[in-house]
């Protein structure tokens, strides 16, 4: 039978604790059904034949001081004809007392010095009075016997344990406490490993997702140029890749589902034996060791490996030059590493390395997405751009151009940031204080270490150029003080050249542009999206991120720019939302701006993603073509 007790209280039955350290009613275990009982949390049957249970006096404890502290009206004074809610707890008579019962308990001179415990003052563990032993009345146990294991008393040690090895009782609990804490310690570190591991296996559940969605572009790229003999093998390896893409994803959720049920019974142990050393008394400690013991060696036997390792798809395009004469065989999706097919990916030197893809965090080459030659030169910019082409629905195409950005550590405000040796602007001073002359004094941030200049102005003969740029930032924050009001965490945007360091934001400074993630003041309890456009705030995004304290999450904004056309636009790549479209008359070059709060708010780690390091999806170009139109 299982016990269907969802939860325990004060007046209900009492808990009984069963060999895997979940607990049972004292109703179940007296009715059980042929001496067995299944525990209804982990299934473990126990015969209670061949197993004594004992009340979980750990958990009587928590339940007293639980009720003492969320619920102490549920205490009633011990004297039944009362029915008061009870104030005090005398360890010595061992019973609650009401403000009447109190008073004559001080006056009676058998109880007069008895040292009583006000109900709001009861420390956890207290309500229990020390154990005396069943066979010589009212003496203490004050010793451990470690040959019988079991706690005797001073008559005990003299009679039939006299040639046993005994020890003081605070000693042997002392020492089963720092048993019972390692103990601990291991099962949490064996949980660590596994939600680390299940962390790999939410990132190989992502890359997977990636991968195939990678995969299925170089598809629709090799078969563009042969579409109307290719349609029919096309969709034939969509439909292999979609479906070996859907046996990973469910051996992954199997993994998962294992690892989760592994680590939750980690945890509920781990939080068990914290709940024992806040709770037991030594009798506890010692009673309860061996069983914590069994169950931590349980969870050990299997330790996660430290990362989940998952075959990568890709498209193997061997053949290429035969298409024309072997068309119905060409073209197959493997598992990255399998051996199975003959046409495997061992071959590449038939392949070329625009169509092979084996990792979806690599820099993806799609020569549908390529264009040789640039049809607008981009002054300064030109080392490290890439280069890809948007279809417009209408036959033709757009170019749009990613160049290499890099931020400026030289002039960042180094009072308020640094950019580290991996490029990341952090919103910390650095180490070591380096004053470069040229550096931003109000601005917290930095820029971009090239401007962007505007185009030559049109003329009849020659109209203004107008590519687009785009490029990203990829942001991680964290709350350190919750609760704030009108405090910046991040922005993204562009300025120009003569406002960068005019104010120490961008939202504040004139003739800029950007999109901020701030505590707003209105949203309370919520960090929030906006753009702003010299200096006035537009529409305001909720639920960015919580505002309370230990919350972190990760920011990806897109920056759309098209100095010729006159048009920039910020995507919030996490929402798939463009943000804003502006469109704006400048004067003079610009500048990209990046700026971080400050560090006693907030933790701050932005990187700028640019040029060929931009992973450019299907998603991203319809939202950047939704930018410009």
């Amino acid at each position: 039978m299982f016990c269907v007790s969802a939860a325990f209280t004060l007046k209900g039955p009492a808990p009984y604790l069963l060999p895997c350290l979940h607990a049972v009613c004292e109703t179940c275990v007296t009715s059980a059904a042929g001496g067995v009982i299944s525990c209804s949390t982990c299934q473990r049957e126990v015969n209670l034949k061949d197993t004594s249970l004992h009340k979980d006096t750990v958990r009587q404890k928590e339940i007293f001081h639980l009720t003492v502290k969320h619920r102490p009206t549920e205490l009633l004074c011990t004297n039944d004809d009362d029915g008061n809610q009870a104030v005090c707890w005398c360890p010595e008579c061992e019973d609650f007392l009401c403000e009447y019962c109190q008073n004559m308990h001080n006056s009676v001179k058998a109880t007069r010095r008895h040292v009583v415990e006000t109900i709001v003052d009861t420390a956890p563990g207290s309500m229990q009075a020390e154990p005396v032993c069943k066979l010589h009345k009212r003496y203490p146990l004050e010793y451990f016997d470690k040959s019988c294991n079991i706690l005797i008393c001073y008559k005990c040690r003299l009679g039939d344990h006299a040639e046993h090895d005994v020890g003081d009782v605070d000693v042997a609990a002392d020492a089963a406490k720092v048993r019972i804490e390692q103990h601990g310690k291991n099962v949490t570190a064996h949980h660590t490993s596994h939600q680390a591991y299940l962390k790999s296996i939410n990132k190989a559940v992502n890359d997977t997702k990636k991968t195939s969605s990678a995969v299925k572009e170089t598809i629709h790229h090799t078969f563009h140029s042969l579409r109307t003999q290719l349609d029919q093998r096309e969709k034939e390896l969509i439909i292999d890749l979609d479906n070996q893409t859907k046996q990973e994803l469910a051996n992954l959720g199997i993994e998962q589902v294992t690892s989760e049920g592994e680590s939750e019974r980690c945890k509920f142990t781990s939080d068990y034996i914290k709940t024992v050393l806040r709770y037991a008394s030594n009798s506890d400690f010692l009673t309860l060791e061996s069983s914590i013991q069994e169950t931590t060696k349980t969870h050990l036997r299997s330790v996660p490996p430290e990362v989940y390792s998952s075959p990568a798809a890709a498209f193997n395009t061997r053949g290429l030059d035969k298409l024309q004469s072997d068309i119905s065989n060409f073209g197959s999706v493997v598992g990255e590493g399998s051996a199975s097919d003959e046409h495997t990916l061992t071959d590449r030197g038939t392949q070329t390395d625009d169509i092979h893809l084996s990792d979806p965090e690599k820099t993806r080459k799609h020569k549908l997405a390529e264009v040789a030659t640039e049809t607008t030169p981009l002054l300064q910019f030109d080392a490290g751009t890439k280069t890809y082409s948007l279809e417009t629905g209408t036959g033709t195409t757009l170019t749009l151009q990613c160049p290499k950005l890099q931020l400026d550590a030289a002039r960042a405000n180094t009072d308020e940031c640094h950019v580290t040796k991996d490029g990341e602007l952090v919103n910390s001073p650095p180490a070591t204080q380096h004053r470069h002359s040229g550096r931003l004094r109000k601005y917290r941030g930095t820029c971009a270490s090239t401007p962007i200049p505007l185009p030559p102005s049109p003329s009849t003969v020659t109209p203004a150029p107008h590519t687009p740029r785009y490029w990203e930032t990829h942001s991680r924050a964290g709350v350190v003080v919750g609760g704030l009001l009108l405090r910046l965490v991040l922005e993204v945007g562009v300025g120009e050249e003569s406002q960068v360091d005019s104010e120490c934001h961008v939202f504040r400074q004139h003739r800029s542009w950007c999109v901020s993630v701030w505590s707003c003041g209105i949203h309370r309890g919520s960090i929030c999206t906006s753009v702003w456009q010299q200096g006035e705030e537009g529409k305001c995004y909720t639920n960015t991120m919580s505002d309370t304290r230990g919350t972190q999450a990760t920011f990806h904004y897109g920056v759309v720019l098209d100095v010729g056309k006159g048009r920039l636009a910020f995507i919030d790549l996490n929402r798939e939302v463009v943000l804003a479209k502006v469109d704006v008359e400048w004067s003079e070059s610009l500048l990209p701006m990046f700026g971080v709060g400050q560090p006693d708010a907030y933790t701050v780690n932005m990187k700028v993603i640019s040029g060929a390091d931009i992973t450019m999806t299907d998603t991203k170009k319809s939202l950047i073509y939704d930018a410009l139109n």
